[in-house]
């Protein structure tokens, strides 16, 4: 039977301390990283309803004995891929409109390939581009108005503590471009697919 079952095991966004339940946190969301000496996002910044790793980072694990075998991945995927994922893997055709967001990446979750080169992160007013392990984050309004970035390189800051935004500027013009059209409607494929 388990050979025959696909089973992932992944998480919604990011911890939070206190979000309306009675279980004795002092913090209030995710404004402070610490909360009675426990960091709930380890080495990551950030939680819940922030776009930092430690809001949307999530654990991703896909066990499917006989077909793919057991190991880690670096691959790049997001919840949104598993509907045109799904139908991929099925043979199913989706209808028009249908996950407009999401990109097939079946192969990435089976251990075969190494996933997709970008993956787009949302959270309130921020959007986030992720390519490979840089990430540009674009803040502020949709209108354009007092919009801010920041670049970090996960790498060597996992904990997105040292923004190089000023130090590689070519990097930031080809995201932005990316970034920028998503803010301006066009969906993740559409504005993708112009690179």
């Amino acid at each position: 039977m388990t050979r025959d079952t696909l089973v992932i095991f992944s998480s919604d966004n990011g911890p939070v301390y206190d979000d309306g339940y009675d279980d004795g946190t002092v913090v209030k969301t995710s404004r402070e990283e610490v909360d009675q000496g426990h960091d709930a996002s380890g080495p990551y910044r950030g939680g819940k309803y922030q776009i930092y790793e430690g809001g949307t980072r999530v654990p991703f694990i896909v066990s499917w004995p006989g077909t793919i075998r057991p190991g880690t991945s670096q691959a790049l995927v997001s919840h949104t891929d598993f509907i045109r994922s799904f139908a991929s893997l099925l043979d199913r055709e989706l209808p028009p409109g249908a996950a407009p967001d999401g990109r097939e990446s079946m192969k990435a979750l089976l251990g075969r390939a190494k996933g997709n080169r970008y993956l787009i992160e949302e959270s309130g007013k921020a959007l986030a581009l992720r390519d490979g392990d840089w990430k540009l984050i674009r803040f502020g309004h949709w209108d354009r108005t007092k919009i801010r970035y920041e670049l970090y390189n996960l790498a060597n800051d996992v904990a997105e503590q040292n923004n190089v935004f000023q130090k590689y500027p070519e990097r930031v013009k080809g995201m932005r471009v990316i970034l920028d059209a998503i803010a301006s409607g066009k969906s993740v494929r559409a504005a993708l697919g112009e690179i």
